[in-house]
């Protein structure tokens, strides 16, 4: 075995050391469908490194070896703080194939998002500007990335992100469907005209910079399909939830930069990175937020913390600018602002009676133009009578009637606190769009002042009564905590809040639900019980193709499968025992019992099966 060999062992000092040249393979970080990364150290300089070393499988293939190539050469033209610096590169001619890149330190975008959830718009903006930027350095330099992703966002020593993996750029030929028609790249992120065949250009890293940002301020994709057909004629349609309806805390503002940056027509989103750029510092300024990069090293570094930090400072600053738009009666935009603090602080008093104080004015006005309506009919009616009867006065000037004074604008009286409209949170599947004419007035929004009810009674005890039990819990957008002897109950105000449940190790599909908590006495209880996932067992083993599988679970449930393909089984329980019988031509019966866990990864479940012996 050479010096060249890829996994060259040797004996140094008594121990085992993998090497690969000069870089000593320390521990395995990462691993996808085209590479491993390691941790290594740079025998040379003496350094870590993160190695990624092509599949052995693939170093013959042309494609994958130009694919590495690309990846060294375009990032290697680029410095830039927010992308990921190489080092090294194995060099065509070389019969191994691998990258020397920057050791970062923290996860990916993905990971840290679904361990925090949801994080505020403010410091989704943060994330996206450094990715903005990072993507502006490459375009500037003539590349197209063409696989912006949370999976290709890394976090680093909790201070920043850096956008890493342009291994599919400038791939003009085969950017988009290989000879198998396999789509080469992540579908869900990619912009319409890239699934197309249809050249890309910078506006399309914009398209897949709007699905990055739209993951961090709602904890989803925009486009999630049943299956890879339903998922790509969901994005060739520009077919996603309104992100306002969603979650109403990032605001109208925030959420018009979603939607421009998602357009389906590369000439309604922003031109390119930093258009976008633009747009997320303007929002940011008018919240006062002056230095995006420490906010973000703030939040990375305690998230809990510094996510209440923002959440108050935001609402003290949409409620300035909701009582600056009032004062000079830009309704829209005091609606915006006011609205939003609405949803991040439920039943803001500040925040009612500047609504309230919006739905008097309405009135007055329409008060107003009713009576100069009504004044111009009766003069118009008095000269029409006149001129019927042939008044001869009628043919001069005609008497000037008194103004009627407006009509009395009509009170209701007061609904009581169990009726007082909720315009905090809305439900997300029933939403209306805020307009002026759906501001709520004090009166809409006030309880009876001669309510008997205690000011303290606004708020109850919401008790959780989760099934399964091992889930944690997020209440409206806050961090998740998991559910236990400390954390079985939380006080909210009395309206609308959104729970979210995540099961323990993925066993359960998530549990979110819009739900109004009403006034009154005692406790409230939550009562959510969580789908359970479908197990998943992969049986390995020597058996002829036409081998069937039986899987029997309690209650005389059957799923039936064939060999060598991985079987979904429904799960009614966390756990459950299931018989497993393999049965195929010429061969004795298999039976077993196998343990099975709701949402688990691959069961690994061996067998072997034995011929059937000859009648004689």
């Amino acid at each position: 075995m050479n010096g060249a060999a890829i996994l060259d062992i040797v004996n140094r000092a008594g121990q085992m050391v993998r090497r690969l040249e000069k870089y000593e393979l320390l521990d395995e970080i990462g691993h996808g469908g085209m590479a491993t990364v390691y941790r290594a150290r740079d025998s040379s300089l003496d350094r870590l490194v993160a190695l990624k070393v092509l599949h052995p499988h693939l170093r013959r293939t042309g494609e994958a070896r130009a694919r590495f190539t690309r990846e060294a050469k375009s990032v290697a033209r680029l410095h830039h703080p927010h992308i990921l610096e190489i080092y090294d590169y194995s060099g065509e001619a070389s019969d191994e194939t691998y990258i020397a890149a920057e050791l970062l330190t923290g996860p990916t975008l993905k990971d840290f998002i679904q361990d925090q959830g949801e994080v505020p718009a403010e410091i989704a903006a943060c994330i996206a500007l450094q990715v903005a930027a990072a993507l502006s350095e490459a375009h500037a330099k003539g590349i197209i990335h063409r696989d912006v992703k949370p999976e290709n966002v890394l976090v680093h020593r909790d201070e920043c992100v850096k956008l890493t993996d342009f291994g599919i750029a400038h791939m003009v030929d085969t950017h988009t469907f290989t000879a198998t028609g396999q789509i080469l790249g992540s579908p869900g992120h990619m912009a319409p005209e890239q699934v197309e065949g249809r050249e890309c250009d910078e506006r399309s890293d914009v398209f897949s910079l709007g699905t990055v940002l739209y993951y961090c301020a709602l904890g989803r994709l925009p486009f999630v399909g049943r299956n890879p057909h339903h998922l790509l004629k969901q994005l060739l349609e520009g077919d996603y939830p309104d992100p306002l309806r969603l979650r109403p805390v990032i605001g109208s503002d925030f959420a018009d930069i979603l939607n421009k940056a998602l357009s389906r027509d590369p000439a309604d989103r922003y031109q390119n990175a930093g258009a976008l750029a633009d747009a997320l510092n303007a929002f940011l300024e008018e919240l006062e937020i002056e230095d995006p990069p420490g906010l973000l090293s703030e939040y990375l570094a305690n998230p809990t913390e510094v996510r209440g930090r923002v959440i108050d400072r935001s609402i003290r600053r949409c409620l300035s600018i909701g009582a600056a738009a009032a004062k000079r009666r830009d309704i829209p935009k005091a609606q915006s602002a006011l609205s939003r603090v609405l949803a991040m602080d439920d039943g803001n008093e500040r925040a009612l009676k500047l609504l309230g104080s919006l739905g008097r004015r309405r009135r007055r006005q329409a008060a107003s133009l009713l009576a100069g309506s009504l004044l111009v009919l009766g003069i118009g009616t008095l000269a029409y009578a006149g001129w019927i009867r042939g008044d001869p006065a009628s043919e001069s000037t005609p008497p000037t009637p008194a103004a009627p004074s407006p009509p009395p604008v009509e009170r209701s009286e007061p609904p009581s606190e169990a009726n007082v409209p909720d315009s905090t949170h809305v439900e997300t599947d029933n939403v209306e769009t805020d307009n002026e004419e759906a501001a709520p007035s004090v009166e809409e929004v006030q309880p009876k002042r001669q309510s008997t009810t205690p000011v303290q009674d606004r708020r109850r005890w919401v008790v959780f009564n989760p099934t399964p039990s091992n889930v944690s819990i997020g209440v409206d957008g806050g961090p998740l905590r998991p559910f236990g002897p400390d954390y079985q109950k939380v006080r909210l105000r009395v309206g609308k809040h959104t729970f979210r449940l995540i099961g323990g190790e993925g066993c359960c599909k998530p549990w979110v639900r819009t739900i109004r908590v009403p006034p009154g006495r005692g406790d409230f209880q939550l009562d959510a019980r969580l789908e359970f996932k479908p197990a998943r067992l992969y049986l390995r083993g020597p058996a002829p193709p036409e081998a069937s599988v039986r899987i029997t679970l309690p209650g005389d449930r059957e799923v039936r499968g064939k060999i060598r393909e991985i079987l979904k089984i429904p799960m009614r329980t966390l756990t459950v025992s299931a018989q497993v019988k393999i049965e195929a031509p010429g061969y004795e019966p298999y039976s077993s019992v196998v343990r099975l866990r709701a949402g688990a990864e691959v069961t690994d479940h061996r067998f072997a099966l034995e011929r059937a012996s000859e009648n004689p």
